[in-house]
């Protein structure tokens, strides 16, 4: 074999692995950044943060997305280990995280934020706590389970279990810190005050998301039971019963 043949080659695992790595970011990406669903995000972190400073706010904004990217990257590495340590199979976490989406996506339907059910007064009760209380919100409700919630964990460990290889864990781990970057930079781009977040346009993109999270929360539940076998048996079942 020549030279020019091995590099031919190599020119092509390469760029297969490229291009299998890409799509695994783009889909990643788009997943998880539905299902932070960033106008959510940023309504409360405005509302829990009334009486902040512009700067107490970048501070905020910034340990929030520190621990919720944290706890996003370890979900990432040692989810789908920790799944089989408690003896849960991927074919069961996909129906049960698929419920979950499914749940989590009708609530954003009904214009409701999905991740913390929290009053106005609430919010602002929350926003004139003391200097020393701001980590405290950053931690929580802020990043767990705000940004770092229940919808986009479960998407991350499901890709994870289902992909396996390093490329895409590779890829896994950009998509996560693209999204925390970007919902840090739009934080940051709202400290001053957001007039343009209006009831309407929070609606709007509530319900865009939990459309898009009940469509993947479905897929995982159809793909959960394809894996069990419970798809094929129904269909000869229908068919036997001439359905």
């Amino acid at each position: 074999m020549g030279k020019m043949q091995i590099a031919s080659i190599v020119v092509g695992l390469v760029g297969s692995c490229v291009e299998g790595g890409c799509s695994f970011f783009v889909n990643g990406f788009y997943q998880l950044f539905a299902a932070v669903c960033p106008l959510a995000v940023i309504a409360l972190y405005l509302s829990m943060t009334t009486s902040y400073t512009f700067k107490e706010r970048l501070g905020t904004a910034r340990t929030a997305c520190w621990i919720a990217w944290s706890v996003m990257l370890l979900a990432a590495l040692g989810g789908p280990k920790a799944l089989a340590a408690v003896g849960i199979s991927m074919e069961a976490f996909n129906i049960g995280g698929g419920l979950l989406l499914v749940f989590v996506g009708f609530g954003m339907l009904r214009a409701e934020d999905p991740e913390i059910a929290m009053s106005q007064n609430e919010a602002e009760e929350i926003g004139h706590l003391s200097k020393k209380t701001h980590q405290d919100v950053a931690i929580a409700p802020l990043a767990v389970p705000i940004i770092a919630g229940p919808g986009s964990l479960t998407i991350i460990i499901a890709n994870r279990a289902a992909n396996g290889g390093t490329l895409e864990l590779v890829s896994c781990l950009l998509a996560i810190s693209a999204v925390v970057f970007l919902i840090y930079v739009l934080l940051v781009l709202t400290s001053k005050g957001a007039k343009w977040l209006t009831p309407t346009i929070l609606k709007l993109g509530f319900r865009l998301s939990g459309l898009f999270l009940v469509a993947l929360g479905v897929q995982f539940v159809m793909n959960g039971l394809r894996e069990t076998g419970l798809c094929s048996s129904s269909y000869v079942i229908a068919s036997l019963l001439n359905f």
